[in-house]
């Protein structure tokens, strides 16, 4: 519980920050509280990593590859590349450095891999290794490089469990952490609503500089705000990946506790209610199908613990009213949002967008089959290789992951990165599917997440939660081989 309340006292501290001096202030008071508690200054670095990555706060290397004045249309904003160094890369930083100066003192330390990960990483090392190639046949050598850089920073936050693994012992204070990151997400989101608008605090950040990302395209006077993030299905995949892993974690009574099954139980039922704020149509159905897995799973002995939810929910009077009063705050937004989705397929609707968007994404391909255009170039190239043909899209990533790599990375790299995700699924696969943890459950979501929107490492306060699940699923799988 102190994990709990310790990390909701340092989000409710974000409230009043200024500036990113003041939110790297709140962060170590943060790194000492919970070293208090925890004693455990591997765990604790691990802890507060994960609470200042939703944070896009920091710095970084801003490289201009596009004005927007010399795109013929539909330009919104410059083409830009941007190599992010925000908060939580510091303490990512901090807990490598304490492990290799541990590795130094202690030369036995090592990192137990198994033998099928070994091969996982392998495929990962080879990924990076053909995106970095790219470097070598465009001009954007620089931005290229940089991206491979940022890939081997997804690998070591992949790698993270796996040198946790004498520590991590119990799901408590993981979970604690996470329901606390939904729940300060989830009343932002709230509060944001009530106010028809940004908070215009600090530790907010917007997509373009005149607020683009919190309209509606169908529907431009319906707000689709997004919390702390840059966009709002950026928070929605952020919200449905933590609730699954809560929502897993409750139902197969993994922990005890009446008190945190209590927290994590409120902060699943706010998540799911924020999520509906998040206009994200993707998502509901995204939650539909998350809600179909749990209940189908042979885990779960499904009638049993349906009445266990219920017996809960009769226990405790104050969820009723809780459900009751978010169904009322909901309902209008929703049937707004719900309303617009026959323009979906318009002449501008949002999906005619992704769809144009994934064909000349695709066309990119053509180009350059094996290695694609380059990491977090196809912006550059759609906005500068049709310039005669009609179309309203924007210059920006695709909209799905599988196309975006194949327009960056090629046939070899998408190849290598579908490789690397199968082997992490393959013991689940084997299983029929009726054996998974909830870290495998909270990967798979992120990945039909980021099939509709633009989430890869141009985002990389979202992605990194991908790459850190996925790392937890693979240790779970050596785990069970054990």
């Amino acid at each position: 519980m102190r994990t709990f309340l310790i990390s909701s006292l340092f989000h409710f501290s974000l409230y009043f920050s200024t500036s990113n001096k003041v939110f790297l202030l709140f962060s170590l008071i943060l790194l000492i509280a919970l070293y208090q508690h925890l004693k455990k200054l591997p765990l604790t670095l691990f802890y507060v990593f994960l609470l200042t990555l939703p944070f896009a706060k920091g710095k970084g290397i801003d490289i201009l590859l596009l004005d927007k004045k010399y795109i013929l249309k539909n330009a919104i904003f410059n083409i830009e590349y941007l190599f992010p160094f925000y908060l939580s890369s510091f303490y990512l930083g901090l807990f490598y450095l304490h492990y290799l100066r541990r590795k130094l003192y202690f030369k036995n330390k090592k990192i137990f891999i198994s033998k099928n990960n070994k091969v996982l990483i392998g495929i990962f090392l080879l990924f990076i290794v053909s995106t970095a190639s790219n470097s070598i046949f465009t001009m954007f050598d620089i931005p290229v490089f940089l991206s491979s850089i940022q890939l081997v920073i997804l690998l070591s936050i992949f790698l993270i469990p796996f040198i946790l693994h004498s520590l991590y012992k119990k799901l408590d204070d993981f979970s604690m952490v996470i329901a606390s990151s939904t729940l300060f997400q989830s009343v932002w989101l709230i509060l944001q609503t009530i106010n028809q608008g940004h908070l215009n605090k600090d530790i907010e950040v917007f997509l373009f500089s005149n607020k683009l990302s919190v309209t509606s395209s169908e529907n431009s006077n319906l707000l689709r705000l997004p919390g702390t993030f840059f966009e709002s299905s950026i928070l929605g995949t952020f919200l449905l990946t933590n609730v699954s892993i809560l929502t897993f974690v409750f139902l197969s009574n993994k922990i005890k506790d009446k008190k945190k099954r209590k927290i994590i139980s409120i902060a699943s039922i706010l998540g799911l209610f924020a999520i509906l704020l998040t206009g994200s149509r993707a998502i509901y159905l995204i939650s539909l199908l998350l809600l179909l897995i749990i209940l189908k799973t042979k885990t779960f002995l499904f009638k049993k613990k349906i009445k266990n939810v219920f017996q809960t929910i009769k226990k405790h009077n104050f969820f009723i009213p809780l459900v009751i009063i978010g169904i009322l705050f909901v309902s209008p937004y929703l049937i707004n949002r719900l309303g617009s989705s026959n323009q979906l397929f318009s002449k501008e609707g949002s999906g005619t967008y992704r769809i144009q968007l994934s064909q000349y994404s695709l066309r990119l391909l053509e180009k350059k089959p094996l290695l694609g255009v380059g990491l977090n170039l196809s912006p550059y190239y759609l906005a500068t290789s049709f310039p005669q043909e009609d179309y309203f899209v924007d210059p920006s990533h695709p909209h799905n992951l599988l196309i975006q790599l194949l327009a960056e990375t090629g046939i070899i790299g998408t190849i290598l990165f579908s490789i690397f995700i199968y082997l992490i699924f393959r013991p689940v696969i084997k299983n029929n599917f009726s054996k998974y943890s909830e870290f495998h459950l909270a990967a798979f979501i992120f990945f039909l997440c980021a099939q509709v929107y633009p989430i890869f490492i141009n985002h990389m306060e979202i992605i990194s939660y991908l790459f850190l699940y996925l790392g937890f699923a693979a240790h779970q799988n050596q785990i069970k081989q054990k």
